[in-house]
């Protein structure tokens, strides 16, 4: 879809939804529905909860109820509302659409290229690629791919103005913000070989490294738009690393379930798309509310 300045939102959303439709079934995809209204509840501050038979909780992310679904298909895809229970900004609304999907015994890179076809169309510049592995060995002089993180924690955050004692995740996260993120500017970055420790315990250890995550974002503008990873197969490893972090929750636990059953393929690849968040990138939006349609109802 060429950039059209021009264009109403509405119009504009329409386009890049057919767009990831068409690409998608013409790689073999096929779209499905999991449910908005989900039994586990993931803790205090991550679903909002809502009055149906039994008690539910809106989804803040599609994730395993998704995966589960490659016991049927190898390549699925849903394109459906998430829910976020914390106040809304320019950036995030209180209820938007993501496209997640998965595909069964497919590789990093082929996840790459594909998630590069499905947004590179829509967006006014073509994406670059920068390695966080490769950013953090001239920036600290530690190989991630050989060495463990020793220090970096700590003088990440001096860095960025925490205390060194800051779980590393925040760490990342606020280092990410403030020395990554704004080489955006002007460009579609894609983050790539992003460190062990950060946020994103589903992302597989890159096979013969031992501090580098097979996880990728793509960045424009400063706004995060996609996310993808290949999913860790180690299920010891993973759950030690979302314990960490505290986001082993019941539906996790579920899809483990049914993948030692062999009911559902151990390794695969699993991408995500903001819609609103792709469609103020294309047009140079600041504000996700232009994408936001019957904002009164």
């Amino acid at each position: 879809m060429p950039h059209v300045p021009n264009d109403d939102p509405i119009t504009v959303k329409s386009r890049v939804l057919f767009a990831l439709r068409d690409t998608l079934r013409a790689a073999g995809f096929v779209e499905l529905t999991t449910p908005v209204a989900r039994r586990a509840d993931l803790g205090p501050g991550r679903r909002a909860p809502i009055q149906l038979d039994g008690g539910r909780y809106l989804r803040a992310m599609i994730g395993p109820a998704l995966r589960v679904n490659l016991a049927d298909h190898p390549r699925i895809f849903e394109i459906g509302p998430c829910f976020r229970p914390e106040k809304p900004d320019a950036e995030h609304g209180s209820e938007f659409s993501m496209l997640d999907l998965y595909a069964a015994g497919e590789s990093y890179e082929w996840l790459f290229k594909l998630a590069e076809r499905l947004v590179a169309e829509h967006l006014p510049y073509p994406p670059t690629r920068l390695s966080i592995t490769d950013h953090v060995r001239e920036a600290f002089g530690i190989d991630l791919r050989t060495q463990q993180i020793g220090d970096l924690p700590a003088r990440m955050a001096e860095r960025v103005d925490l205390d060194p004692a800051t779980e590393f995740k925040t760490v990342l996260g606020r280092y990410i913000e403030h020395e990554l993120e704004p080489r955006s500017a002007g460009t579609a970055l894609f983050l790539t070989d992003f460190p062990l420790g950060g946020d994103e315990p589903c992302a597989r250890r890159t096979p013969g490294t031992i501090g580098q995550l097979n996880r990728f974002e793509l960045i424009v503008d400063g706004l995060e738009v996609v996310h993808g990873y290949e999913d860790e197969t180690d299920e010891a490893e993973f759950i030690a690393r979302a314990q960490a972090v505290g986001l082993y929750d019941d539906e996790q636990r579920e899809a483990w379930e049914e993948i030692n059953q062999g009911r559902v393929p151990g390794a695969s690849v699993g991408l995500g798309i903001g819609i609103e968040r792709l469609c103020m990138a294309a047009t140079g939006t600041t504000d996700i509310g232009a994408f936001q349609q019957s904002p009164q109802f």
